[in-house]
């Protein structure tokens, strides 16, 4: 079950005193680009009232300049109390005495960023929102110089009542002992992102004359087009403990670097202790609580999907009385169709077979498989074995490519054909599973994979592997995920995901990104589509991949109103915090994360949620599950009245926690919910099918696990 009892967690934020009780700025309404440029909606009214209204004004915050206007406020705010119209009392932020929190945060910024560069320690140049050091690593490679990143972010008042630096480890990076010039002889300019030059961080297309004049001294920074370019092979991902190397990088960086008095001369760090989140909550028990088959004539129950279906079947076989499968393969891989075929009849130690485990008939027909003899590219091949294949209208088909190509290789034309083989088979009205053939024939634990193929089958075949433990209520959850393809730079946004709040998937739709009018009008047929089958919608739960914009959200709002349906739309952000953002500890747990479960509130109606699968008793924790980082929520409503409501909100997170418990391509948890999971691999694929669209048949099933 979820977290029954509430920890005092820490967060990684210091707090610090201003160093003065007032500053003098110095202003001027003329560009200047060595200067800080200021939104006029921030500045002091004097500013406004000198130059005149526009649109930014510049500072050199407390170095005079000539001609510039010099204005002197206090760096504390000063707040007085008002009492709205039925009596409440707030407090109200006494307008112009003191500087914005925005402009002493650039300040505070340009004061870090001079001290370390004074230190000759390369620095991210980016003062307007967080600076980025960069610190020689210890570790040593032979084609790379090695960089530790931290990222220190200045925040006012965000958490506590204080001026606040948060501080993270943000991984290493690597730079090319090869210079730029070496390397263009290999790769593109269009590669090339940050270099350094005579110890200072440049962006390539921004590099200045001097820069451009001595590539011979200029070295890349390493990037994802730099390792496709060059032909790299992906790196494994780290799979250890990220809250123990956090914690250990950044008490190491803080030690050497922080708590300095060189540092703290500039910021007065008021104690050596990270702060304790101020609210801290749980998601209801018993909310990872899972539904699996029947026995007794009841549903079984359990969090663990692999025991749930194994003891217990899945919810829900696939409704397809008639199923076949087929293989595709080149001649050479006929060993390892060979071996999937023995783990699915079960014939095979190590997995019972999918009619065991999953409650899938495996059927197969002689003489219907593909063999083709191009392993670069088959494609062509495997659609002319379609073509003389008898596919039968009452038959679900379900495709078995083995594939001779690593999914990671690093051909991209390669790459290329698992999508191409993917979108062939659903223009046949096939649902496909692949599967490489390089591994099954090596890896010599393989029937460890066989649990997560078959539950992706099942799902595949329409059955429901298991189902949110949850009584079902009147509201539609539709998520909105995206993805950027690298290569063209354009970002497509996988959408209409509806959802019953069990879990129960229904239909998906894909755009790119500046289609917001077509997005709209998909989330209004999904909309439609549910209205048509209940009495009345309750409300409707957007769970978006970022924070939505006004324009993203106005024609949704819009198209609403027009069609008489009176529900809010409740907005739920939902950010993964992988790098460089806010965590917690949990000094009580030796392995410092957080119970699942658990979520912290860092702002209005913004809240950090641990999605893990350390429950209650931590005993029962496998390291091999993985520590997640936690997700960032934050919760939005088209009526504001909505989300005071602090039992609207709890359910709101609780409903992100259970849809991170609905992924079916694994048995193994994940932190991220499948409304926005699902969209995000839907929009990954997206862009390399035949002009930017998914054959009907896609449109409703989840070939894409």
């Amino acid at each position: 079950m979820a977290s029954t009892s509430v920890a005092k967690l820490k967060l990684n934020i210091l707090t610090f005193v201003h160093p003065k009780e007032q500053y003098t700025f110095y202003f001027t309404d003329k560009e200047d680009k060595n200067h800080s440029r200021v939104f006029h909606t921030l500045v002091p009214d004097e500013v406004i009232n000198h130059f005149g209204e526009q649109e930014h004004y510049y500072t050199s915050f407390d170095q005079p300049e000539q001609n510039y206007l010099p204005v002197t406020k206090n760096s504390n705010p000063t707040f007085k109390r008002e009492w709205d119209d039925s009596g409440r009392e707030k407090r109200v932020l006494v307008h112009n005495v003191s500087f914005t929190r925005s402009i002493l945060k650039r300040y505070y910024n340009k004061q870090i960023k001079e001290h370390f560069e004074k230190k000759g320690i390369l620095v991210k140049p980016n003062f307007v929102s967080d600076i980025e050091i960069w610190i020689p690593a210890t570790k040593k490679d032979p084609q790379y110089n090695l960089f530790e990143k931290y990222t220190l972010r200045v925040q006012i008042a965000r958490i506590t009542d204080q001026p606040e630096l948060l501080l993270t480890y943000a991984g290493i990076s690597k730079v090319f002992k090869s210079s730029v010039a070496e390397l263009l002889s290999e790769v593109s300019t269009e590669a090339f992102n940050w270099l350094i030059y005579e110890n200072k961080l440049f962006k390539f297309e921004e590099a200045p004359e001097e820069v451009r004049a001595n590539y011979d001294n200029a070295y890349p920074v390493w990037n994802f087009m730099l390792r496709d370019e060059l032909g790299q092979s992906t790196e494994a991902p780290d799979k250890g403990n990220k809250y123990l190397k956090f914690a250990e990088k950044i008490n190491g960086f803080m030690k050497t670097h922080i708590f300095q008095k060189d540092f703290t001369a500039i910021i007065p760090i008021d104690t050596k202790k990270f702060i304790t989140a101020p609210t801290v909550g749980s998601v209801t028990e018993n909310s990872n609580q899972l539904l699996f088959g029947k026995k007794y004539g009841k549903h079984q129950t359990g969090i663990v999907p692999y025991y749930g279906i194994k003891n217990n079947g899945p919810f829900a076989i696939s409704p397809h009385k008639k199923i076949q499968f087929f293989y595709i393969m080149h001649q050479e891989d006929e060993d390892a169709a060979k071996k999937i075929e023995q783990f699915f009849r079960g014939k095979k130690t190590g997995f019972g077979g999918l009619q065991s485990f999953a409650k899938t008939y495996y059927g197969r027909q002689s003489g219907f498989s593909i063999f083709f003899e191009n392993k670069s590219n088959p494609v062509s091949e495997i659609s002319k074995g379609l073509e003389t294949l008898d596919f039968q209208q009452d038959t679900r088909y379900i495709g078995i490519y083995i594939s001779p190509i690593n999914k990671y290789d690093t051909d991209k034309t390669k790459r290329e054909v698992y999508y191409k083989v993917k979108e062939l088979l659903l223009k046949y009205r096939v649902t496909s599973q692949v599967i490489e053939a390089e591994k099954v024939r090596t890896k010599e634990d393989y029937h460890f994979s066989m649990p997560n193929i078959a539950i992706a089958v099942l799902s595949k075949l329409d059955g429901l592997p298991w189902q949110l433990d949850t009584t079902l209520t009147r509201e539609l959850i539709v998520g909105i995920g995206a993805f950027k393809h690298r290569d063209t730079n354009v970002q497509y946004v996988g959408s209409a995901f509806s959802f019953q709040n069990n879990g129960k998937f229904n239909r998906f739709e894909c755009f790119r990104k500046k289609q917001t009018d077509e997005l709209a009008g998909s989330i209004i047929r999904a909309v439609n589509d549910y209205a048509s089958t209940t009495d009345k919608i309750n409300r409707l739960v957007i769970h978006f991949y970022k924070s939505m914009s006004k324009t993203e959200l106005e024609p949704i709002e819009t198209a609403i109103r027009e069609l008489k349906y009176d529900f809010p739309i409740f907005i739920v952000s939902i950010n993964k915090t992988e790098s460089s953002d806010l965590i917690a500890f949990d000094d009580q747990w030796p392995q410092l994360m957080p119970k699942s479960g658990t979520f912290v509130k860092y702002g209005y109606n913004r809240y950090l949620l641990f999605n893990n699968t350390r429950y209650e008793n931590s005993d029962s924790f496998k390291a091999r599950e993985g520590f997640p980082f936690p997700i960032k929520l934050s919760i939005d409503c088209s009526d504001p009245e909505e989300v005071k409501d602090s039992k609207v909100i709890k359910q709101l997170i609780n409903q992100v926690y259970q849809f991170s418990r609905m992924y079916w391509k694994s048995v193994s948890q994940q932190n991220l919910p499948v409304t926005i999971k699902y969209p995000e691999m839907v929009a990954e694929m997206f862009p390399h099918f035949t002009g930017d669209e998914i054959p009907d048949f896609g449109k409703d099933n989840l070939w894409f696990l």
